[in-house]
């Protein structure tokens, strides 16, 4: 399976469950790209949600994360010259407002971090995890991970 969202609540919210779930992580069985629901309902997209702390014995073991040093909201420079705002893997906006194309072209250059000017440790770490590869290659092992796209 794959993790699709982390949340956390306080307080926790009020639930049949009990304890109430101060966290919630929301999951996908692989070979799915989303969660159908026949009355295409709010719930659509949303996946299978986990409590932690309810008693349920579950491990995760990390396969892949792609992206891993990067945060949402952060802005980059690819190796082609193009601005970047990351919001997720699949999720990257071009600044220069022509089509994102294949995506970013690595290696990648931290600019900013929450809107900041990023710390040398941030920016030496996104260097370092974008030297080799590539974006579609990053898509291509999620996707093999996976058996599943980054889109519906």
């Amino acid at each position: 399976m794959r993790v699709t969202a982390v949340d956390h609540h306080d307080p926790p919210p009020e639930t049949v469950w009990l304890p109430h779930p101060a966290q919630t992580v929301t999951v996908l069985r692989r070979g799915l790209s989303y969660r159908e629901f026949a009355d295409d309902s709010h719930l659509n997209d949303s996946g299978y949600t986990i409590h932690p702390g309810d008693g349920v014995p579950f491990t995760f073991e990390r396969l892949m994360r792609p992206y891993a040093t990067l945060q949402a909201g952060d802005e980059v420079a690819d190796a082609a010259g193009r601005a970047w705002r990351f919001d997720g893997p699949w999720e990257w906006t071009a600044f220069d407002d022509e089509p994102a194309g294949a995506g970013p072209t690595w290696p990648l250059v931290l600019l900013s971090r929450a809107g900041t000017p990023c710390s040398a440790g941030d920016a030496e770490a996104v260097a370092a995890s974008t030297a080799s590869g590539s974006h579609q290659q990053t898509i291509r092992d999620w996707m093999a991970l996976t058996e599943a796209s980054p889109t519906p």
